[in-house]
């Protein structure tokens, strides 16, 4: 094992070297992609329940997690398998988000076998062969219902599902090249640590070729329960290692891994031309734009769980009073509420009042202009097209502004009568899903007007 010493200072240093950059890159870069990753899933799923091609989940998303978990993947039973493939997805969206949130991504503690579920649950659904060539049963019947929207009669619901499933390949390639780097940091890292602490121990045998291999093996093999007890053992990294040390090309292998160690300085940026201003405000125009059924959906709903508070209130009557139209319409004073919300950086919550009626006909007016926008070629589009960039970022700045305070003042709304309704032992429709699909959009087109600043434009 000539040689040995020397290698094992340049295999920690380039080990050393790999965590910093995976720590300081990687790691990172993978958290952000699962929140997208998670995002756009939740998003698309969302799309596929309100078309009525998968079922919202009836139980509850706040559970608590210590690993992860993979669904069921088994072959769905002929009849009813829409409710079985709603519960399977229900179970994912719960451990994505348990991933995106909670799930540790430190090195030290992180190791191979995590490294392989969490890779599990990543390609639980199989965007690379979403279709009938699937051999995931899940992905299968997912992929029946995601393409019924995605080829239907609905553009706008095609064209969302369209940029979502670009949107989330690119991520799973995204992951998939990051967590390929994280499991060949770690298994060099056991790799180093058996040469560090358990090679040590190993007594230089006598004898040659195969039979000294195998003496090798068995006497680390022992060295390793005593040594590194409480740590997997991995057998075929342990035979990397003696190979490393013992074949007639062990200078190449020992070469190979070193290379595949080294960090690599990123290329610098191509200097590209910058994107006309124009087209920057244009594009977050058409990334609100699309959330015109979404506010006109929520707005609804709310109104609808407002209406079923009023029925329980009513005294008197129960259903046959229901059914002769004894129950009155809310008051115009009982529709006045007040909600409370966080204000970032605040340390209290702040308090507003809402009239719900008057909020309702702002919504729906908000919608009815989103949706004049969704079409490129509408008149109100060309007009607002032909602007001028400063008038046009002035009013992307208002659009933007205004939407954040309906999507607060929704959400506020929402989780005052779902707590109300709870209160009253009923059960009521909720607007988790619009609200997610809004404050995605509002990110993404908020991005586009930063990107447009940042330029100098304007």
């Amino acid at each position: 094992m000539e040689g040995s010493a020397r290698y094992q200072d340049q295999l920690d240093t380039a080990i050393e070297n790999r965590r910093q950059w995976l720590e300081a890159e990687q790691i990172p870069k993978l958290r952000d992609t699962l929140v997208a990753f998670e995002t756009l899933f939740e998003g698309t799923v969302g799309m596929l329940i309100r078309k009525g091609y998968l079922r919202e989940d009836p139980y509850n998303y706040e559970q608590a997690f210590s690993d992860i978990t993979i669904p069921k993947d088994d072959a769905l039973p002929e009849f009813e398998n829409s409710d079985e493939v709603s519960y399977r997805l229900a179970a994912y969206r719960r451990q994505l988000k348990y991933v995106s949130t909670q799930y540790p991504l430190d090195l030290p503690t992180i190791g191979l076998a995590r490294l392989k579920k969490l890779s599990s649950l990543l390609t639980y659904i199989n965007w690379l062969e979403l279709g009938e060539s699937s051999k995931s049963p899940t992905t299968k019947a997912f992929a029946r219902a995601f393409m019924k929207v995605r080829m239907g009669a609905d553009t706008m619901a095609s064209q969302i599902l369209k940029d979502s499933e670009l949107q989330i390949v690119k991520a799973t390639h995204v992951l998939r090249t990051i967590l390929a780097d994280l499991i060949a940091y770690c298994r060099e890292s056991w790799k180093a640590d058996l040469r560090r602490i358990v090679l040590p121990a190993v007594p230089a045998g006598a004898s040659e070729g195969r039979t000294r291999r195998e003496e090798m093996l068995k006497s680390i093999r022992k060295a390793f329960a005593g040594r590194m007890a409480g740590k997997p053992w991995y057998p075929s990294l342990a035979e990397e290692v003696v190979d490393e040390d013992l074949a007639e090309d062990s200078d190449e292998r020992r070469a190979k891994v070193l290379a595949s160690l080294a960090v690599v300085a990123p290329e610098k940026p191509k200097v590209t031309e910058a994107a006309d201003g124009r087209t920057v405000l244009l594009d977050a125009v058409r990334l609100f734009a699309r959330l015109s059924e979404d506010f006109s959906t929520a707005i609804a709903v709310l109104e609808e769980n407002e209406r079923l508070l009023a029925e329980n209130k009513a005294t008197g009557g129960g259903w046959l009073k229901r059914l002769l139209g004894g129950v009155p319409a809310p008051k115009t004073d009982d529709r006045v509420y007040k909600v409370q919300y966080a204000e970032p950086g605040a340390t209290t919550p702040k308090t507003e009042t809402i009239d719900f009626p008057e909020f309702g006909a702002e919504v729906q007016k908000k919608s009815s202009l989103l949706a004049a926008l969704a079409s490129g070629t509408s008149p109100a589009y060309r007009r607002l097209a032909s602007t001028s960039e400063e008038q046009l970022a002035g009013f992307v700045d208002k659009q933007l502004n205004e939407l954040l305070i309906i999507h607060r003042r929704l959400g506020c709304l929402n989780t005052m009568f779902q707590a109300r309704v709870m209160q009253e032992k009923k059960t009521a429709r909720g607007i988790k899903i619009e609200l997610l699909t809004i404050k995605n959009a509002i990110v993404k087109a908020n991005q586009r007007r930063h990107e447009y600043k940042e330029k100098g434009a304007g």
